[in-house]
């Protein structure tokens, strides 16, 4: 911290004259973030008193992430809807679509205990990459999915026969596709900026692969009351 002599200039916001304080993240500290920065030195900045007729408020990027994720939930009802449209037309059947949204809300199985044990805190470039995860999820499902209906309608497969190739047969793909873009956000995780995203989408997708492979077919066999076979 150094101490210089500015101009004498009164600043206003809103037509009210304003005390600026500002500072910058250490560069030579990786992981000092502009939102670990803030977390760290709130509880002491806050505990400073006030004259009477003066009030705090924290602004610069705290404020702009905190009005782009308010932009950024404004368009969530449009696209949750434009999905399920989507899944409507291609399955022409509500309980697939539902089935399909249900395995979602797992996926924070897997990003609240990573962010933990990674220290990383919920940012913007995090919700970014949760909503990234809803494509990935039910791009997931839609292949599992439309290869038990493959099986039954095209090949004439038993319920529960169908349920049980399809799952084994997805595996690989699934996976795949899944360890593809995990490795990919690898080289992000000691990003200053995108961490947290690839940190979310890393943990959120390991665990939805797995909701994918175990829970989905078990959904599906509930949903569809689907018995398995005494013969099997």
């Amino acid at each position: 911290m150094r101490f210089d002599w500015d101009e004498d200039v009164v600043m206003r916001l809103n037509g009210r004259r304003v005390i600026e304080a500002e500072c910058d993240p250490n560069p030579d500290h990786d992981d000092a973030t502009p939102v670990k920065v803030v977390s760290s030195i709130k509880g002491e900045i806050e505990a400073i008193p006030l004259p009477e007729g003066y009030s705090m408020q924290w602004v610069g990027e705290g404020e702009i992430q905190g009005e782009a994720i308010g932009n950024l939930m404004k368009f969530v009802p449009i696209t949750i809807f434009l999905i399920l449209i989507i899944l409507l037309l291609l399955f022409n059947s509500w309980r697939k679509v539902i089935l399909i949204l249900l395995c979602f809300p797992f996926v924070f199985c897997g990003i609240t205990p990573s962010l933990l044990l990674s220290g990383q805190p919920m940012t913007f470039m995090a919700i970014i990459g949760m909503l990234g995860l809803i494509g990935m999820m039910v791009k997931n499902a839609i292949v599992l999915v439309d290869e038990i209906n493959r099986l039954q309608t095209e090949e004439k497969v038993a319920p529960y026969t169908a349920v049980v190739e399809a799952t084994v047969s997805r595996v690989r793909p699934v996976l795949m596709a899944s360890l593809t873009t995990i490795v990919g956000m690898i080289p992000l995780v000691t990003d200053p900026m995108y961490s947290s995203m690839a940190i979310t989408i890393m943990g959120g997708l390991t665990v939805g692969t797995m909701i994918t492979l175990v829970l989905l077919p078990i959904f599906y066999t509930t949903l569809f009351h689907i018995q398995k076979p005494t013969n099997i």
